[in-house]
């Protein structure tokens, strides 16, 4: 069964597996990536595997003067936070049987880029803000209660909310 483009039947299994073994739950997510040296063109790339096969993403260097020729890693960022918040969102309101019609999400960061040029040492952002706008047959108060099972719920806002361990290991090859 599915409801608001979401695989209930997939999720009750997984649920399931999880419950029997609770091993199954946990996984390393990775990705890899290189840096592209050609002039003009996109600097970072990276493949991903999905179902039909892989998935490329190229980025940009951040472009103070305006858009670059990809998006980039901002805008990587916020999207990965905009995606989890709101798939977390509208997976619960599908496994609670709630029809949603419409679900419209923005993300915003407020970034100060002096630290980043050595001219100071302000915090590199300072606020994220999370606006959605969600219809369908839902009341005020599944709304709220769907927005705080998010808030906990949500790895990106995990992430956000909580100091997490940080290893980095560069190497000269």
């Amino acid at each position: 069964m599915s409801l608001n483009n979401i695989d209930v039947k997939q999720i009750k299994d997984y649920k399931a597996e999880i419950k029997k073994d609770p091993k199954e739950a946990k996984f390393t997510a990775k990705i890899e990536g290189d840096w592209l040296f050609k002039e003009g063109g996109p600097q970072f790339r990276s493949t991903v595997k999905v179902k039909d096969g892989v998935y490329t993403l190229e980025a940009s260097h951040p472009n103070f003067t305006g858009p670059g020729i990809r998006p980039g890693p901002m805008a990587f960022g916020l999207f990965w936070f905009a995606s989890c918040y709101t798939s977390t969102y509208v997976t619960e309101a599908a496994m609670r049987g709630i029809r949603l019609t419409s679900v419209k999400t923005k993300v915003e960061a407020e970034l100060d880029y002096t630290a980043q040029f050595d001219l100071g040492d302000n915090p590199l952002i300072t606020e994220y803000r999370v606006f959605m706008d969600v219809k369908g047959t839902i009341t005020d108060a599944q709304v709220m209660d769907l927005k705080e099972y998010a808030l906990k719920r949500c790895m990106g806002m995990f992430t956000i909310k909580n100091a997490i361990a940080l290893k980095v290991e560069v190497r000269k090859n």
